[in-house]
């Protein structure tokens, strides 16, 4: 079983002037070193991923186009061997991949999962997958300008290269269509118990 979402964030962030409406899979957000989006994605089952490959994205936020290239986002994948179905925990996850701006710091995501897992029943291995781009202040100011023409639509998408079982899983993709917004994130993503390590790493 695979879940798949996207969405957003680091500890003690705090919110932009503007909000992302009708998504819970990408936040704009804002920590001491700048405004960034979060897109997350989840994987939950009893399968084994060996590697994450970010291949590229867009986002688009009314008619400004904001790219999604190997050189300016963050990658980390956590994993969670012990995770329940609902892959509702807030804790028990190792940092297995990071990879800021092209630079690999982190690469463990080839080793097996524990025998333990594998042999326990009711337990499922739940990864977590954030990417995230920050903006530079004139990406910023494009944002705003796009909200004051009302050019409020938007949309983003992101492609990557998996192996699961050692079976390649070649450009698979998520994306979404939102509105910006002035006002807080949706209440909507406290109602999924799936995004509980997200609110704790992010909100």
């Amino acid at each position: 079983m695979a879940i798949i979402l996207s969405n957003c964030a680091r500890t003690n962030t705090q919110q932009l002037d503007f909000s992302l409406h009708n998504t819970v899979s990408i936040f704009l957000l804002k920590n001491e070193t700048g405004f960034f989006f979060c897109m997350p994605i989840q994987y939950l089952g009893d399968f084994h991923i060996s590697c994450f490959e970010f291949i590229d994205g867009l986002i688009v936020i009314g008619d400004y186009k904001i790219p999604l290239l190997n050189d300016n986002v963050n990658i980390f994948v956590y994993l969670n061997q012990k995770s329940d179905e609902n892959g509702s925990s807030d804790s028990g996850f190792d940092l297995v991949f990071e990879k800021k701006r092209g630079n690999v710091l982190i690469s463990k995501m080839i080793e097996p999962l524990s025998e333990q897992q594998v042999e326990s029943d009711g337990k499922y291995v739940h990864y977590y997958i954030f990417i995230e781009r920050f903006l530079e202040d004139h990406e910023v100011k494009k944002i705003k300008s796009n909200y004051a023409k009302g050019n409020v639509y938007s949309r983003f998408e992101v492609w990557f290269n998996l192996i699961i079982d050692g079976e390649p899983q070649i450009k698979s993709g998520v994306g979404d269509d939102f509105e910006l917004y002035t006002g807080h994130p949706s209440s909507a993503v406290f109602l999924f118990p799936n995004l509980n390590f997200f609110r704790a790493q992010y909100l």
